[in-house]
């Protein structure tokens, strides 16, 4: 039994998702993923593929920073389908880059060359489709073309998120073993905090108890830096940053949905905080490195949270159109719903295929694709982990010396069922360890070899356990992982259900409505307002102690469209009671803060706008309850697009 591995990622082309994941991933190819340019500018002006794309307002390495998540999302996505279709149209902005260098390395549009100004922050987003690629094909080449460029010294990499490229960087070193790398990494990153002593992500401040107000986004990109450097360093001080960065956003910024609040700024646990979606890519991408660098389990169910609730929460089930803003409670979502102040009355919280800035459009793309190439990792003694769990296969080389080769197959209903089960396909015997991960919630696992009782080290939540074993061919693991409801609390006297790694929200009947007006849209890939077709004003009727007694479990057959609301393979019946005159915000003004010719301001808009509510004071509660207990149901936070999933509590 172990707290801590040492965990290492598999090559992205050895993995192969199956069931619900491959369907979701089959569903972004066909949707956002491989046709993007529905969404209009920048995707539709090819990105990468070209020297220079006329920005149109702005900073002019935007429109690169936005098709970099793309291309990044997209080109894992066709190699974890192994389609060639979506893999050449990913290769197009690759194979431009990597073929056309400056004579000194550099690789990118001229303009982005300069020494000054926040230039270089898109490449790092781009370089992982090439780290990806890499990872697919070993082409040495590639390792040799960035190294070329990051040793151009064309830029010091210290002006704002320029300081990313120390991602880059520090996996080139990983690869190639070249120390200039590194000391190239390590000047950047000393360089950024030395000009930014007042800024969240200053080491001195992720260490200290400060309370974190950055941009969602900055704070997620930054903050995982020194875990990833501390890998290569062994810095204790730097790996002890980034823990306590990812602690303190959790203690004071987390969702119930698994993702910290952002709109844009970290703001709270408030029912109504919310977060963009880029933060949901952002936060598991980054949280993935600290599982890597600390080899802690805990990590692995942060991301699991994330990716399985916030994730398909965001997106229409056809992976059509997403949120900008996405909230655990909003019970509309039109062109004038945006309840947080940025942007508020905007469309920013509508589900479109472009509602708002384009980063989320982009970012959207990366979220489960990534998920799906971390669910195996390598462990010590070149042994394997499923730190992630999920249907599919991995291939790869295990054992002593040059290894012999292995496919576990998973087959599981996972999340959404409690068993997984893991197959040895092997020529012959192999002696390797094989490693599982019991999550922090599961407090009765079990685990049976070949059918039989598993008699090694306790089975601990939040633990990882090592079979350290000679593997014979199909040979067979089962998991077990009961899970149990839990009531969690929440601010304004609110209450969420949760079960195993799945929050469950309030099913609502949902009445979309195609908004014509829209410009960033098409015939294909509409943009939408949706509206409640049913009651959604509950407060749960429940007593925290003695759910099981109350609350009703109904599996259903579970189909490869997991996370559409009408294929929900678990359903939660819950008591309830309607709470009175708490109902839709209809109000033609409100106070907004957003952007103007560059600036910030905040001003009354008027117009009509339609919000979703705040939860009712709990000191009026009792008298706005409805003397009727109801049975309502709940379902999987993933499958709705409406919801509340932080609700008022009729103790």
């Amino acid at each position: 039994m172990a707290r801590k591995l040492a965990l290492r990622e598999v090559e992205i082309n050895r993995i192969e998702p199956e069931g619900w994941l491959r369907r979701f991933l089959e569903i972004q190819r066909d949707g956002l993923t491989g046709h993007l340019e529905h969404a209009k500018f920048p995707f539709d002006t090819g990105g990468w593929n070209r020297t220079n794309v006329k920005h149109r307002g702005g900073c002019a390495w935007w429109p690169y920073e936005q098709t970099g998540y793309w291309f990044d999302g997209m080109i894992r996505c066709a190699y974890l389908l192994k389609d060639p279709w979506l893999l050449a149209k990913a290769l197009k902005p690759v194979d431009f880059v990597l073929g056309n260098p400056d004579k000194d390395g550099y690789l990118g549009p001229a303009f982005m060359k300069g020494p000054k100004g926040w230039l270089r922050w898109s490449h790092a987003v781009f370089f992982r489709a090439i780290m990806a690629h890499y990872s697919a094909t070993g082409d040495r080449s590639i390792l040799e073309r960035l190294t070329r460029h990051y040793l151009s010294n064309t830029a010091p990499h210290t002006d704002g998120r320029d300081v990313c490229n120390v991602e880059i960087m520090c996996w080139l070193y990983e690869q190639t073993g070249d120390k200039r790398l590194l000391r190239g990494a390590e000047k950047a990153f000393a360089g950024w905090n030395q000009l930014n002593p007042k800024h969240d992500c200053h080491v001195d401040n992720l260490l200290s108890a400060r309370r974190a107000r950055e941009h969602g986004v900055t704070y997620n990109e930054m903050s995982k830096l020194g875990a990833i450097l501390s890998m290569c360093t062994g810095d204790k001080r730097l790996l002890k940053a980034s823990v306590n960065a990812y602690r303190k956003i959790d203690r004071h910024h987390l969702l119930i949905d698994g993702v910290n609040s952002s709109t844009e700024g970290l703001k709270g646990k408030d029912p109504l905080d919310s977060h963009e979606t880029c933060d949901i890519a952002d936060y598991t991408w980054s949280v993935g490195y600290l599982l890597m660098a600390t080899g802690s389990a805990a990590y692995a169910d942060k991301i699991e949270r994330a990716c399985f609730n916030a994730a398909p929460g965001a997106v229409t089930s056809d992976f059509k159109a997403l949120q900008y803003f996405s909230c655990p409670n909003q019970v509309v979502a039109d062109a004038s719903s945006n309840h947080n102040y940025f942007f508020r009355g905007h469309k920013w919280m509508s589900y479109r295929p472009n509602p708002g800035t384009e980063c989320c459009p982009g970012e959207v793309n990366r979220i489960l694709p990534n998920y799906a190439a971390r669910m195996w990792m390598r462990s010590g003694g070149n042994g394997l982990a499923a730190v992630l769990y999920g249907p599919g296969r991995v291939t790869t080389q295990v054992g002593a010396g040059k290894g012999r080769e292995v496919t576990v197959v998973e087959t599981t209903d996972y999340p959404f069922g409690e068993r997984v089960d893991f197959e040895f396909r092997l020529a012959a015997p192999a002696s390797f360890p094989f490693t599982v991960r019991i999550p922090g919630w599961c407090r009765k696992a079990s685990l049976r070899v070949n059918g039989k009782v598993w008699k090694g080290s306790r089975l601990k939540a939040g633990f990882f356990v090592t079979i350290d074993r000679t593997f014979a061919p199909n040979d067979r693991i089962a998991l077990l992982l009961p899970m149990e409801l839990k009531l969690s609390r929440w601010p304004r006297g609110g209450v969420g259900i949760e079960r195993g790694p799945l929050v469950y929200a309030l099913r609502i009947e949902e009445d979309w409505r195609v908004d014509a007006t829209d410009e960033k849209s098409s015939k294909e890939f509409p943009a939408w307002n949706l509206y409640p077709a049913s009651d959604w004003n509950y407060a749960l009727a429940l007593n925290g102690r003695k759910l099981t007694d109350h609350v009703e479990v109904v599996r259903k057959p579970l189909t490869p469209e997991a996370w559409n609301i009408r294929a929900a393979p678990i359903e939660l019946r819950v008591p309830a009671r309607r709470v009175r005159g708490w109902k839709l915000v209809k109000t033609k003004t409100v106070m907004a803060e957003y952007f103007r010719d560059g600036k910030l301001v905040h001003e009354r808009l008027r117009e009509n706008f339609v919000l979703t509510p705040q939860l009712p004071d709990p000191a009026t509660l009792r008298k706005r309850l409805a003397s009727k207990v109801e049975r309502v149901t709940l379902v999987p936070y993933g499958c709705t697009k409406l919801r509340i999933a932080v609700f008022p509590h009729a103790k």
